[in-house]
């Protein structure tokens, strides 16, 4: 939005500089005469300012309402959908959005929810123990956002200070504009976009959505690329507040990125995807794995690749229910090997991926993580980097962890003491 701060302290001082001159040249006249004239004056000078302000501010909401339309019709042109009716916008402070984020992530999660699915992710080595999740997914996407949309509320919301005058938030615009779209055809509620226990199904959906409207906003910023545009963006690129980013786990930043950068070379990858036409046939069989938007052939080859499912009956242990139940994916099993060995046996170990599945008990005490492959000798792969990374990792020590393979699964047993371990070996290992 525009903002008439500038306008408004214009505004002010000219009418202090006004009074004062006037004031001078009443100075020596009538006190009583005077003191009314001054009253008149510095009336008249607050009518003049809220005049001039509030002017500034129809020109600017004008402005900004024109340049919010121009950036519409590209995105229908480019995207060749139509808005289905009008685009509710809601403009917000930064403080607000960070607010608005955490009332959006406590819809979903409970506090308690996102102390297990640190804990579980503490149990894999993505995260450090005690990791202030919630708090780190807040501060992140607080930092990054200059727009987002709710596919709940059915609004897209704007940062306050994100003009439309710089080239950079109307790229920004145009992304969260292909959301509106996305919503309104396909409803973006209807995609497992917010799975409690297969964030891997999640990702893969977010991937599809994320993509696409990466892919919208890449030909809209080669539309409009001008030597102005490309400074706003170089300029934005250089001065953004990143600090939480780079300091983040491996796993959250890369996790957070994933879905646009590998969800447009997914989108560009489907038969016929220049038109959108593909693109728009995927909402109606969305991806279900990460595999599936890293290897786009298993996802639209006759017939598609699904994940298999870890069945089991039954899942407590010494009577208790798990506090994590989840999936973590090609994606995630290829970032949880590279950050304890390198990027090439990640992505080699996790190539072969097929399903998995992990369970974590009371507060970190035990952990079970079961792992599909689409051969033995891809299960045997994994099994060995696996092996490297638990030799890698320190918070391992002390506690009772054990691999094995059964033709093409893995399984992984970790418990906090040899009672446990025994507990967890009973009920899983087969």
């Amino acid at each position: 939005m525009i903002r008439p701060l500038a306008a408004a302290a214009i505004a002010f001082v000219i009418g202090a500089a006004l009074g004062a001159g006037m004031v001078w040249k009443i100075g020596r006249g009538n006190g009583s005469r005077e003191a009314r004239r001054a009253a008149m004056l510095a009336e008249e000078n607050a009518r003049l300012r809220t005049v001039v302000t509030e002017s500034e501010r129809a020109k600017a909401l004008v402005a900004n309402k024109s340049l919010r339309e121009e950036v519409e019709r590209q995105v229908v042109a480019i995207r060749g959908l139509e808005f289905k009716t009008p685009v509710d916008y809601n403009v917000l402070s930064r403080k607000q959005i960070k607010e608005t984020i955490s009332g959006k992530l406590a819809e979903v999660f409970s506090e308690q929810e996102f102390q297990h699915m640190a804990t579980a992710l503490a149990a894999l080595g993505l995260l450090p123990d005690g990791f202030p999740l919630r708090q780190k997914y807040i501060d992140l996407l607080g930092e990054q956002v200059a727009a987002f949309y709710d596919q709940h509320q059915h609004k897209l919301f704007m940062y306050e200070e994100a003009s439309l005058e710089n080239s950079q938030n109307r790229v920004v615009l145009a992304h969260e504009l292909t959301h509106a779209l996305q919503d309104q055809h396909f409803g973006l509620k209807r995609l497992p976009l917010e799975s409690k226990t297969n964030d891997d199904m999640a990702a893969a959906a977010s991937a599809l959505v994320e993509g696409e409207a990466t892919l919208v906003m890449s030909e809209y910023m080669l539309k409009n690329l001008s030597l102005k545009s490309l400074k706003d963006n170089v300029l934005a690129s250089v001065t953004q507040n990143m600090s939480q980013l780079a300091s983040a786990p491996r796993y959250l930043r890369e996790m957070l990125v994933f879905p646009y950068l590998r969800g447009q070379e997914f989108c560009l990858s489907l038969p016929g995807a220049g038109s959108y036409e593909a693109v728009s046939a995927a909402y109606k069989r969305p991806p279900t794995s990460t595999a599936q938007i890293l290897h786009p052939e298993k996802f639209f080859r006759e017939p598609s690749e699904e994940p298999i499912a870890v069945e089991w009956p039954d899942v407590s242990v010494n009577g208790q229910a798990p506090i994590a139940d989840n999936v973590l994916g090609e994606m995630g099993t290829r970032i949880q090997i590279a950050q304890f060995t390198d990027d090439r046996t990640g992505e080699n170990a996790a190539a072969g991926w097929r399903g998995d599945r992990y369970l974590c008990y009371e507060g970190g005490k035990g952990f079970v993580w079961k792992t599909v492959w689409a051969s033995e000798a891809d299960a045997a792969e994994f099994l060995a980097a696996e092996q490297k990374v638990l030799a890698a990792r320190k918070d391992r020590a002390g506690r009772r962890v054990a691999l094995k393979q059964q033709e093409t699964s893995v399984l992984l047993i970790d418990g906090v003491d040899e009672a446990w371990a025994k507990a967890l070996g009973e009920k899983f290992v087969r």
